[in-house]
């Protein structure tokens, strides 16, 4: 047994020797853990506990600073820091919001930040420096305004009778916590108006942010812009490219992007603002060649890459600042910067940087989808090419040139597919099966076309002469929509499964980023948790006999054929929505619902009995075996052998987030 350890120590010793550069990979990771464990608790942590322990450690790693303990001390050092940031970012959240704590209907007066508009095309007020009558209200309300004012717009103020709701995480167990997401947007609530809104004159107390404002102005503009020039199915998407706006795009459209597995394209990441920067970069440098005054005389690699920077920030500035926008433009900088002082731009280093950038600036960004996926899929693909960068292959003509440039574009999506395949599973239970295809057909249009046309727009619309860009630029969308929409519905298109376990994610994301970190063989024991971690999906979970939203609003059940169905009530459409995506609920007509029987549901009066067990009458009160259920909070039930019930959100009751 000991010779056996011995040679485990040794394995361990060697291979972690022969890879010390590529520690750095490790310190966003040790930073993103504290993070992490943060979110994991199920109550909030006194900062003063935080400080002590932090305090504590410091304290052992001066105490044992001579046992060759270093590396471990600095990996506890970055956890805490990581743990301390999201603490005290969260602190200071809470100071800056309103807490909702029900449903109420009140006087709103306020600022108008943004205006966007609903999947159903209403439109949405984002309110700041709010008053209920002479109360100040903290934070941001966002309202959908019914009727919309005419002319309304960014700047101006408003006042409403509107009924908010409290911050709430999705109704389906353990499911998205947007009442975290919406705390740490600065939302204190959601809701929509009782009477119309009327437009008025700002207040001299109202909190003017002259260049938020200015910026979601001069967006706005630009949406309303391309609405005159473009059809809607154009125009939505040309609003996410050139402004990062996809409130305006149709569900079906975004549907078909989703299951064609160009969903990537319609948020503004590495895809737009690499384009966007390498394309400048080569045409500033290709003009000033034209002049050998300044060719011979300067760097003009240089200047084009200074270049290249400013125009990805004005690009990251009206594309509206998404995560992934935030870490592909530090990613581009970087690079640039390393054309400016002759390094390697592409590296596990700079992306390991790019990480700790934004989870220092936003360490919230950790849960978001858009980070995880985003940075799941670089990692993947940086690891991918520094361990097959040095494969010889050779061009011999165009017809060469083009076989591996679209070779390229298959194997760089089948790798981003796999890395960012256990977050589609985990978030949206469903997988597209034909992103090669998808993206083998739409990346040639991307890349030479549209990407191209996106320049020409941003480089027109100051100058007010993009009306025939983005006619072009309509064109291409024109093919990339029927293109998307072709994959989407083939056969089998989509494959939808049950949730993945929580832990199983873990397992599979801590194999992946050992598979991507290391270089040595040693690397492919990272496959071991990931195989663990997906045994869950062939193994399927028990399904809920019943689910009820929380004060029973919406409730489902399983008919007599096993299908998931929804009871006719006067039921939410959104959370009917999102039983159909994360329950499979079965589709029902207006008329099966008026002419739903099914033969173990019998209702008196005022009550109904599902299966001789659960019960639930007009006032939305619910027993299991005669036993009330906690209806505010919602729920699934089981009825097998021991038939039990799973509240919606039974965890994390006393974080700051939860009102």
């Amino acid at each position: 047994m000991k010779k056996l350890w011995r040679k485990i120590k040794t394995y361990l010793a060697d291979n972690f020797a022969a890879e010390q550069m590529r520690l750095a990979a490790w310190v966003p990771f040790c930073f993103a853990a504290g993070i992490a464990i943060y979110f994991a608790l199920p109550v909030e942590l006194s900062i003063w506990i935080s400080l002590s322990i932090f305090e504590l450690w410091l304290l052992l790693f001066y105490l044992l600073r001579h046992r060759n303990l270093h590396l471990f001390f600095l990996a506890g050092i970055l956890f805490c820091c990581g743990f301390l940031n999201i603490q005290a970012h969260t602190i200071y959240q809470s100071k800056n919001i309103e807490n909702i704590t029900a449903q109420t209907a009140t006087y709103l007066r306020g600022q108008i930040k943004e205006i966007t508009f609903s999947e159903s095309g209403k439109m949405r007020l984002l309110l700041h420096s709010v008053a209920d009558f002479d109360k100040p209200l903290k934070g941001n309300f966002r309202i959908t305004v019914m009727p919309a004012p005419q002319k309304v717009q960014v700047g101006q103020c408003a006042e409403m009778i509107a009924t908010v709701f409290p911050r709430e995480p999705l109704p389906v167990l353990d499911g998205y916590r947007l009442d975290r997401k919406y705390f740490y947007e600065n939302l204190s609530a959601i809701g929509y108006t009782n009477s119309e809104t009327f437009i008025i004159d700002c207040p001299y107390n109202a909190a003017h942010n002259g260049f938020t404002i200015a910026l979601n102005t001069l967006r706005r503009q630009i949406t309303d812009y391309i609405g005159t020039i473009l059809p809607p199915s154009q125009s939505g998407i040309a609003d996410a490219v050139l402004i990062g706006e996809k409130s305006q795009i149709s569900k079906q459209l975004v549907n078909n992007y989703r299951d064609s597995g160009l969903a990537h394209f319609l948020s503004v990441s590495g895809l737009h603002l690499g384009a966007i920067a390498g394309l400048v970069f080569f045409l500033v440098r290709f003009l000033l060649a034209l002049f050998p005054t300044i060719a011979l005389r300067f760097d003009i690699k240089k200047i084009a890459a200074i270049v290249a920077v400013l125009f990805s920030g004005f690009y990251l500035l009206i594309s509206g600042m998404a995560i992934p926008a935030q870490r592909a433009f530090i990613m581009t900088t970087v690079v640039l910067i390393g054309v400016i002082f002759n390094r390697q731009a592409i590296s596990l280093r700079m992306v390991s940087f790019a990480a700790l950038a934004v989870l220092v600036i936003s360490p919230q960004a950790l849960i978001s989808i858009s980070f995880q996926m985003s940075f799941a899929a670089v990692y993947a693909l940086v690891a991918f090419y520094e361990n097959y960068k040095g494969l010889p292959y050779q061009k011999r003509g165009i017809f060469s040139t083009i076989w591996f440039y679209l070779c390229g574009i298959v194997i760089c999506d089948f790798v981003a597919s796999l890395a960012t395949a256990p977050f589609a599973l985990y978030h949206f239970h469903r997988l597209a099966l034909y992103t090669s295809l998808g993206n083998l057909l739409a990346g040639p249009l991307i890349g030479l076309y549209l990407m191209p046309m996106v320049l020409v727009c941003l480089a027109a619309l100051p100058l007010h002469l993009a009306f025939y860009p983005l006619k072009a630029l309509g064109f291409g969308l024109d093919i990339l929509n029927r293109i998307t929409a072709w994959v989407a519905h083939l056969p089998h298109s989509v494959w939808q499964t049950d949730a993945l376990p929580f832990w199983g994610f873990i397992l599979i994301v801590l194999g992946g980023f050992w598979l991507c970190v290391w270089k040595r063989r040693w690397r492919y024991w990272g496959l071991v948790p990931i195989f663990i971690g997906i045994m869950p999906l062939f193994f399927p979970s028990p399904k809920p006999d019943m689910v009820f939203s929380p004060y029973a609003a919406d409730i489902a059940v399983r008919d007599d054929s096993g299908n998931l169905v929804l009871l006719p009530r006067q039921n939410d459409s959104w959370i009917k929505s999102l039983w159909q995506e994360n329950l499979q609920l079965k589709t029902l007509t207006r008329q099966e619902q008026e002419n739903l029987q099914i033969d173990s549901l019998k209702c008196a009066e005022d009550k109904c009995t599902y299966k001789e067990i659960v019960t639930f009458d007009e006032a939305d009160n619910v027993t299991l075996n005669g036993k009330p259920l906690d209806n505010s909070a919602g729920g699934y039930i089981y009825l097998g052998q021991k038939p039990h019930w799973q509240p919606l959100w039974n965890n994390q009751k006393h974080r700051v987030w939860n009102n």
